[in-house]
């Protein structure tokens, strides 16, 4: 269960289809990634990071031209974005920090 922040709140405000991608990475860091037209043509995006408890680590959203990216190229780039802030490329997140996990 993840502990939403008012930016996911503000990209569910707006019902739409989308597609979704979540996944636990390496350092248990949980990342979670939507993608949707806009009324306008151009992709939403929402990319979140959260916690191995669900804290809420990192939430935003981000507006693609739709002339140049479907929803499909939007989520497996929102992916590999979501992964590298997880990994602490953009900022050291809690979730990050190998050291505080217990040995796998």
């Amino acid at each position: 269960m993840f502990i939403r922040g008012e930016t996911y709140r503000k990209w569910k405000a707006t019902e739409k289809d989308e597609k979704c991608h979540t996944q636990e990475v390496e350092n248990g860091c949980h990342i979670e990634v939507r993608t949707r037209e806009a009324d306008d043509g151009d992709i939403e995006m929402f990319i979140s990071v959260y916690t191995a408890t669900g804290e809420c680590a990192h939430e935003r959203i981000k507006k693609l031209p739709g002339i140049e990216w479907t929803v499909e190229d939007a989520l497996k780039r929102g992916t590999d974005q979501a992964e590298r802030i997880a990994g602490g490329e953009s900022g050291r997140l809690p979730c990050a920090d190998a050291h505080n996990h217990a040995d796998d």
